[in-house]
């Protein structure tokens, strides 16, 4: 069985960046980074019994400031963190990126839904990948490369 992860490291590069719409993962038996289809990917199995009362304040906090982009409860976003081999890390990660983009979207307050998921979009695609690979793989209708630049600054 071919085990993936989700990569969430931000000096992810590779020479030829794949077809849009996909999504870096890494493959755990030989650290080798791969872009796939996010249609591919299958829940990971759970990790842990639970999470820390701190844990489920850190993840409530960060669903706060998703909650009008993803529509996750805070039990969802908690039941993807039990599968997570080191919610910490990741808890850190998703804190950063809610920073990225709750910083730009405060100074954008014209921001429309669909210009706030194309931040979100940049700031996901940025946690998994170089900014030179983001601006490669975006498919942008609202914001501009600028303005991903831009949104990256923050990350």
């Amino acid at each position: 069985m071919l085990t993936l992860f989700l990569t969430s490291c931000s000096s992810t590069t590779l020479e030829t960046p794949p077809e849009s719409g996909t999504v870096a993962v890494e493959d755990v038996q030989n650290g080798e980074t791969k872009w796939i289809d996010p249609n591919e990917l299958q829940q990971g199995p759970i990790q842990r019994d639970s999470l820390t009362a701190v844990q489920i304040q850190r993840i409530a906090s960060l669903q706060k400031v998703f909650v009008e982009i993803d529509g996750q409860t805070v039990a969802q976003w908690a039941d993807n963190f039990i599968r997570d081999l080191n919610p910490d890390s990741e808890l850190a990660l998703w804190e950063r990126m809610a920073t990225a983009y709750s910083r730009y979207c405060d100074k954008h307050k014209q921001l429309t839904l669909a210009a706030k998921n194309e931040v979100y979009k940049v700031i996901l695609l940025r946690s998994m990948a170089s900014p030179d690979d983001v601006i490669a793989r975006l498919e942008l209708t609202i914001l501009t490369k600028q303005d991903a630049r831009d949104v990256m600054e923050g990350f």
